[in-house]
């Protein structure tokens, strides 16, 4: 069983076979709440719950070249909230559990052509998501996955022999909030629980074609990703929870293709992820809490002939940046985790991608 809930405060998509100049402006002032909540004695199947809000949201797809200009704004004041709930009394076969906010969200798809323009973002709202499992008397099941994801401005393109040239400019100044939340007499075979959340956020990709992203990311609201797994006894089932934190992140990966990222980042809002395990009699847990004020990656395939990755990153921190990890439950086969906390990281790699 399926249920999506979705709310909007502005939404454009474009969707088109040939190329196509996009010119959009959306702004945004008021409130937009996405509530999906399933409840269930046992499902004999996957039970999916779903749930996405934004105050602009904006989706080109192209093929062939396009120029764009998208500009989007959400007023101090405003505010995004999503929350996706499952609540369990006996079992599910499998579940998903997702919830997804965004105050500005941009994504473009490109083929066989190329994407060039400019986008900003500002945002002054505040921004929350929700993933809940209310299953204290139940199993999960063969698997289980619940995912929270809080972004002020999000940016998202994606080039399939398609070229990707951004100017971008992302501002955030809204508290963003991100959580993840299972309880459950008993675990799934595999039970992931993961929360992001995120002041500004870009994300580039491209295969056998150029990649070429440069702009800003100013960020000094507050941002704060927590997952809380409670679970009874576990049996040889194996937990991954995680969570993530950051004020501003670009990422571009490229596969036989040149790319250049060029960003300027700042961030002076407080960044906190935690990540916290609490069980019986079980297996095995895998955790971890990460948190950053600037991250920024490069990612390039070295086996690909005469490809180069390059960039320029500048980077300034000014915000307190916080990671915790906890874990304890009655016996098992151990448990493995991590707490990162980076106030800026700047990261280019090139990888065989058969590795």
């Amino acid at each position: 069983m399926t249920l999506n809930a979705v709310g909007m405060g502005n939404a454009l998509d474009v969707q088109t076979t040939t190329g196509h100049d996009v010119s959009s402006n959306q702004q945004f002032g008021g409130f937009v709440t996405s509530t999906a909540e399933t409840n269930a004695v046992a499902i004999d199947g996957t039970a999916i719950t779903a749930s996405g809000a934004y105050g602009n949201s904006a989706i080109l797809e192209v093929d062939g070249d396009s120029d764009i200009s998208v500009n989007q704004s959400a007023n101090d004041g405003s505010n995004v909230f999503s929350a996706a709930t499952l609540r369990l009394d006996s079992y599910a076969v499998g579940n998903i559990t997702a919830a997804t906010a965004a105050a500005n969200s941009v994504e473009t798809i490109g083929e066989y052509g190329g994407i060039q323009g400019s986008i900003q973002q500002d945002s002054g709202a505040a921004v929350e998501s929700r993933a809940i499992v209310e299953a204290r008397t139940a199993g999960l099941g063969e698997f289980s996955a619940t995912a929270a994801t809080a972004s002020g401005n999000a940016i998202r393109s994606q080039g399939n022999e398609s070229s990707v040239i951004l100017s971008t400019a992302q501002s955030n100044r809204g508290a963003v909030r991100a959580s993840a939340r299972v309880n459950a007499g008993g675990g799934g075979v595999l039970t992931t629980v993961a929360a992001q959340a995120q002041g500004n956020g870009l994300d580039v990709a491209t295969e056998w074609s150029y990649g070429d992203a440069r702009g800003t990311q100013n960020n000094s609201g507050q941002t704060e990703a927590e997952a809380n797994i409670n679970i009874g006894n576990f049996d040889e089932d194996s937990i991954l929870a995680s969570s993530e934190s950051i004020g501003n992140s670009a990422v571009i990966t490229n596969l036989g293709t040149d790319t250049f990222l060029g960003m300027n980042q700042t961030n002076s809002g407080g960044v906190r992820a935690i990540t916290r395990f609490d069980g019986g009699f079980g297996g095995e847990v895998l955790g971890s809490a990460s948190a950053f004020g600037n991250a920024a990656t490069s990612w390039g395939c070295q086996s690909c002939p005469d490809t180069m990755s390059r960039g320029e990153i500048n980077q300034t921190n000014s915000g307190a940046v916080n990671a915790t990890f906890q874990s304890q439950y009655i016996s098992g086969w151990g448990t493995t985790g991590s707490a990162t906390a980076v106030g800026n990281s700047a990261t280019f790699i090139t990888q065989d991608p058969q590795e």
